[in-house]
């Protein structure tokens, strides 16, 4: 299965704001995520669908849904 990305506005204007190095560091983990989204050690419990990428050295998180098309 083939997924795309996509933010919600709110998450888009954050985005925006974020250093560029940080972005970057993000596009790294998402380009990895959306050839395999569904990480059982990343998922977040009472959110479903709902996974997270950490950047742990500057202390960012990233939480994305995966919709499978269901």
């Amino acid at each position: 299965m083939r997924y795309e990305l996509a933010f919600v506005e709110s998450a888009l204007k954050e985005w925006k704001k974020l250093a560029a190095p940080i972005r970057e560091q993000f596009k790294a983990r998402l380009r990895e995520r959306l050839a395999s989204p569904h990480v059982p050690s990343a998922r977040l419990q009472g959110m479903p669908n709902c996974y997270k990428i950490k950047l742990r050295a500057v202390g960012y998180r990233l939480v994305y849904q995966v919709d499978d098309g269901v």
